[in-house]
């Protein structure tokens, strides 16, 4: 062949190349920015105007993931199947099933997006994509799946790496069916055929624990309640007697017309070790105990935590927020999320929701704030976004010029400023340095921002004020009316704070006992499920991370403050 024509043949080849990678960051450019239309369109130009290659691929997943964000799910289904009946050897494979699992899974279709999660655990070849994929399919079976609907699943697998955790689902699904004979069955085939497997450990402790449960109301059940009701004085500690109120309000309510009721065992701890540790001789040796309430205060928990370390006593606090109280025992649960966890919720709120790609961030260098702004900013990053630029102040210095000008001067390329604030006074200054800088962007932060005042002094800016709070009461809503005036007639007393701090996690816990034998282990595993329940400070759901994954999300507007959602956190 002639050189000539070999060489215009190489150019015009790398030429095309060349133009679809342009085409392709376009699309990509589009997506991140929000407006998943245009970037749709280019992406199906990206498919049609070139020859296949690698670029075509990573253009067909984002079409797909756009259309199933947009609920267009009948061509996102087509795009999908299109894909996995033509390219069974693609590296793409795994990202298209597990679109195909968030595409039945938003439909409601459990089952189909079992089906696929699992197709995804028996492909995965690393550790790190095992267990997350067995995380999720676990989840979903475990919270939507009925033993019968998981069983087909675990009698079909004949790969050795899959079957035993699909027989550990099955068995754990088994418990909270109160099916504690073929739960063991479940566990013993693990033990005995594959005490190689990941799943080992697990279906040995689970079985051994499985042969102790008794039946649902062969004794009482009881909740136990360690609360600081008094100090050594013997003066009330005003919160925790509020605390139990609300407590006990919600244990009258479910006892009400049922034939087996659940009661309380009340222990008050004075905030003394001394009392901590026999109210731990007590509770252990009560085997009527399921569970435990309680303490209240991150210092009390640490000891609680330690005193019962060795112990399988599910307990939850309604308000600690140490960071590391779960580290200490597998068995404790922070309805309070700690503050880290808060920074990474309200990334996935801004990135999933709000569709924000980059931002800035400005935070003090005192108390939590640096910490919420770190973890915020690990998060948004790690799901795809930008920090922009990142600026920190002394907290009560009020003068924030030059942090204020180095944002103003990225203005144009960010979407919004993450701004936790350690102290409610720094807002004013705050909002000062913004306006005479000219910047009018949404403004994002923490539950400090509700104690703030003189938002009139910048309504347009303060109207685009959004932060997260651990409560957030709409004394509007006819539901929470209701209540208040049925708690008001029982207990005399008016509903607050602490009083909702009590009720919701004595909801929530009664909700987890619901449906299943109420042992120790039970009412753990159950837990740790993901079951939510609504509240009206906030709500509840746990995954094994044991901390709520719940947060308020709200809005100031014109003077009132607005909840925008409770929103739950994906991991």
């Amino acid at each position: 062949m002639n050189k000539v024509i070999v060489g215009l043949l190489i150019i015009l080849f790398f030429g095309t190349l060349f133009a679809q990678e342009n085409e392709f960051n376009s699309a990509l450019n589009l997506y991140k920015s929000g407006k998943s239309d245009e970037a749709l369109r280019t992406f199906y130009k990206v498919v049609e105007n070139y020859k296949l290659n690698p670029k075509t691929f990573a253009a067909k997943y984002f079409i797909a993931k756009i259309l199933i964000d947009q609920t267009k799910y009948s061509q996102a289904e087509r795009e999908i199947n299109r894909f996995l009946e033509k390219n069974t050897s693609s590296n793409y494979v795994n990202d298209f099933l597990y679109l195909k699992v968030k595409l039945n899974y938003d439909q409601l279709k459990y089952s189909d997006a079992f089906k696929e999660a699992v197709k995804l655990v028996e492909n995965s070849s690393t550790s790190e994509d095992k267990f997350e994929f067995k995380s999720f399919t676990q989840n979903i079976a475990l919270n939507h799946l009925t033993s019968k609907q998981i069983k087909p699943f675990s009698d079909e697998a004949k790969d050795r790496k899959l079957k035993p955790f699909l027989l550990l689902v099955l068995g754990k699904k088994y418990l909270l069916e109160n099916d504690n004979v073929n739960a063991i069955r479940s566990f013993n085939e693990i033990t005995s055929s594959y005490s190689s497997s990941d799943e080992f450990k697990e279906a040995e402790r689970l079985k051994t624990n499985s042969s102790t449960i008794s039946s649902y109301g062969d004794k009482g059940i009881l909740i136990g309640v360690m609360l600081p009701l008094n100090d050594n004085d013997g003066k009330q500690n005003l919160a925790g007697q509020e605390i139990l109120e609300g407590i006990k309000y919600a244990i009258s309510e479910h006892n009400k017309g049922r034939e087996n009721k659940i009661g309380i065992l009340i222990r008050d701890t004075r905030s003394r070790k001394e009392n901590i540790t026999a109210i731990k001789e007590e509770f252990v040796n009560n085997s009527s105990v399921r569970c435990i309430i309680g303490p209240i205060f991150s210092d009390e928990v640490r000891i609680a935590l330690n005193e019962f370390r060795d112990v399988d006593l599910p307990m939850i606090s309604p308000t600690a927020t140490d960071e590391d109280l779960t580290d200490i025992s597998s068995n404790f649960f922070q309805t309070n999320p700690p503050f880290s966890i808060r920074g990474r919720i309200f990334a996935q709120y801004l990135f999933y929701v709000e569709n924000k790609r980059r931002m800035a961030i400005l935070n003090a260098i005192e108390g939590y704030s640096p910490l919420l702004a770190s973890n915020f900013v690990d998060e948004f990053e790690k799901l795809g976004g930008e920090i922009v630029v990142r600026e920190s102040y002394r907290s009560n210095s009020f003068d924030l010029s030059e942090q204020i000008k180095n944002i103003a001067s990225q203005s144009s390329t960010i979407e919004g400023i993450y701004i936790p604030l350690a102290d409610k006074i720094d807002a004013t200054a705050i909002l000062s340095q913004l306006v005479q800088h000219s910047l009018n962007l949404p403004i994002y932060g923490n539950q400090d921002w509700m104690l703030v005042k003189g938002f009139e002094t910048s309504p347009d800016l303060s109207n685009k004020l959004v932060f997260t709070s651990d409560y957030f009461i709409d004394f509007n809503d006819k539901i929470f009316k209701d209540f208040t005036e049925a708690f008001q007639d029982v207990t005399g007393k008016e509903v607050n704070r602490n009083i909702l701090y009590g009720y919701d996690t004595a909801k929530y816990l009664l909700t987890a006992m619901r449906n299943i034998d109420p042992t120790r282990k039970a009412i753990k595993l159950k837990m740790e499920s993901g079951i939510s329940s609504v509240g009206f400070k906030n709500n509840i759901s746990f995954d094994q991370s044991r901390m709520n994954k719940f947060l308020n999300i709200v809005r100031y507007s014109d003077g009132i403050f607005l909840l925008v959602d409770k929103f739950r956190a994906g991991r």
